[in-house]
């Protein structure tokens, strides 16, 4: 009741601030009939009359003149909350998360660039390659390869990828006989657990398809250390093709069984909700969005 009190006195003060309910209807964002409503509803709350209405003038009762005062200081508390919201909207903290993978090779350069473009938007990251729990940590935007959405949250995919077998040069010179498909037990596999299932490596090249389970792997639950035990020739091992393409272009990597992949991956950006969102929000989403695959 209070709530309503209050919305229909701000109506009632923006209809005499601007002399008619067409013109208050705009102020507020609210139709004409929204406005005959409210003001109704205002004189139905306290029992009186505010307005003298006729087909050509409008003009206030001596109960209205009471209330206009109050009336004008929750208007003008309206009008001067949306003025702040609009203006901070351009800044503000984001609480971001994401894996360190993804924070080192696809994050990094594009939060730099959006930061330039809008220096008062304030980050707070939370990088980890645990799973955390969005809404206890109050994140705002999370980043995530996954296909799964949190349970009330809005799920955009940004870019897909595939997972290839890649391997140090030092590594492939240990060896008596090039890698095939036919010899990939026997190969010392690096395992990145979150990607086998558990344990076993699908592969497939076309219609064919591989299915094994490494023996002896070293296993890990950091990309980057999976990445950087691959490249310090210790074994072989699954890795986003987007981001060994400097380690390709160096030599540090090669690109091993061409043709054969694994499992397509997928990035998404997860948040809360499409509606109420701030305006920076919105603008770190699109810029996201817009900023594609790695590189």
């Amino acid at each position: 009741m209070q709530l309503q009190r209050l919305k229909a006195m701000a109506v009632f003060a923006a209809v005499v601030q601007t002399g008619s309910f067409n013109k208050a209807a705009v102020l507020l964002g609210l139709s004409r009939p929204a406005v005959s409503e409210q003001i109704r509803k205002l004189e139905a709350l306290l029992k009186v009359r505010v307005l003298q209405r006729s087909t050509r003038m409008m003009s206030l009762t001596p109960d209205g003149e009471k209330i206009l005062p109050l009336a004008q200081s929750v208007l003008d508390s309206l009008l001067m909350t949306e003025r702040v919201l609009s203006k901070d909207e351009m800044v503000g903290k984001i609480c971001l998360t994401t894996t360190y993978d993804i924070a080192h090779n696809w994050l990094l350069p594009r939060i730099k660039t959006f930061s330039e473009q809008y220096p008062n938007i304030e980050f707070d990251f939370l990088i980890t390659d645990d799973k955390v729990d969005l809404i206890k940590n109050q994140v705002d935007l999370a980043v995530r390869v996954s296909a799964m959405s949190e349970y009330g949250f809005v799920a955009r995919k940004v870019f897909d990828d595939e997972l290839e077998v890649y391997a140090a040069p030092q590594y492939l010179q240990s060896l008596s006989e090039p890698i095939s498909d036919e010899n990939l037990l026997e190969q010392r596999w690096i395992l990145l657990k979150r990607l086998t299932e558990n344990g076993d490596i699908w592969l497939q090249n076309g219609t064919e398809k591989r299915r094994f389970t490494p023996i002896n792997p070293v296993q890990t639950n950091s990309p980057i250390f999976s990445r950087d035990l691959i490249l310090s020739g210790m074994g072989i091992g699954l890795l986003i093709n987007n981001i060994t393409s400097s380690y390709i272009d160096s030599g540090e990597l090669v690109r091993v069984l061409p043709g054969w992949k694994a499992q397509q991956l997928s990035c998404y950006l997860l948040y809360p909700s499409r509606e109420h969102l701030p305006k920076r929000m919105r603008l770190l989403i699109n810029f996201l969005l817009n900023s594609k695959s790695f590189g």
